[in-house]
């Protein structure tokens, strides 16, 4: 009994693995039938059957049955099996045989059917349009040659935070070491390592530790690393298996998060100035005000480089 409970055991984890998902539904009621039936307990009765008399037959000669000789035409029906096309094309997506598409669809009726969609990753760069098959580091290679990524360890002090390329290193130093907000009276959780810097919730001082010490969750396709725990991994396998759930009401374009939706509206939509926050500095134009944010003396005020 224990060897066919691992073997269970081994084809229900085997049907996980690959994800076919209704064969372990059956699977599973299947194991639930056979514990309900081996939990049964054998019934007493209160009486005893006793064995019925035997009868005595009279022994008659027997009886030759004439064999009925089947036809040509039967003959032929039983030979000649008219699939469907229908039947047919599902056969060559499933890859069965030629030789032994005849024996499937005559014994359709005893198996389960069940297809798994073939999946391709896409490239996260948002120019690249290289596409592969699912599989484990299946994009290390492309990342390497095509878009050169490596591991650039961050040259700040007190930040053990290793980058995948050299614009996920200018993403972080801008976003860490760059220039903070403003100092508020709610920021009452201070930061060990640089006291410049203070939250107002602890989950924003775990996520600001989580970068000193470089704690990371890691792609599985890619060199993508982020300390963003919650949403941060979900949002980049969106964009490996181009699922975009966001529609802009006025283009219908598509985006796969909601903040490049907004940024999309901001600079494509928006017919409003840009207006700075620290100086209230305004613009009509775009280029102008990434160019204002860049020397505004007011928010330089604010700056948080270690």
């Amino acid at each position: 009994m224990g060897a066919v409970k691992n073997y269970d055991k081994y084809v229900e984890k085997y049907l996980k693995k690959t994800q076919r998902l209704k064969t372990l539904k059956e699977f599973q009621k299947c194991l639930q039938r056979k514990q309900l039936k081996d939990e049964r307990k054998p019934l007493k009765l209160s009486f005893l059957i006793q064995k019925a008399p035997e009868r005595k037959t009279q022994e008659t000669a027997p009886v030759e049955k004439k064999l009925r000789k089947c036809s040509k035409k039967d003959e032929k029906e039983k030979k000649t099996v008219i699939i469907p096309e229908k039947f047919h094309k599902i056969a060559m997506k499933f890859g069965l045989p030629e030789e032994h598409i005849v024996f499937f669809y005559e014994n359709r009726q005893s198996f389960h059917w069940e297809s798994k969609e073939k999946t391709e990753i896409h490239c996260s760069e948002c120019s690249c349009k290289f596409t592969t098959k699912a599989s484990k580091a299946c994009l290390y290679d492309h990342m390497k040659i095509v878009h050169n990524y490596y591991d650039i360890p961050c040259e700040k002090t007190d930040c053990a935070y290793i980058a995948y390329s050299e614009d996920s290193l200018r993403r972080h130093k801008q976003a860490f070491h760059g220039h903070g907000q403003k100092i508020t009276e709610y920021g009452v959780h201070s930061c060990p390592y640089c006291s410049k810097v203070s939250f107002r919730y602890p989950s924003q001082l775990e996520r600001h530790i989580r970068v000193h010490k470089n704690t990371v969750v890691s792609c599985n396709y890619c060199q993508y690393r982020t300390v963003n725990h919650e949403d941060g991994l979900q949002t980049h396998l969106k964009i490996h298996f181009n699922i975009k759930d966001f529609t802009c009401e006025i283009c219908s374009k598509n985006f796969a998060t909601r903040n490049k939706l907004m940024i999309h509206k901001l600079y494509v939509h928006n017919k409003d100035d840009f207006v700075c926050i620290y100086c209230k500095f305004t613009t009509a134009k775009e280029r102008d005000f990434k160019a204002h944010r860049l020397t505004c003396k007011e928010r330089m005020k604010h700056s948080r480089i270690l």
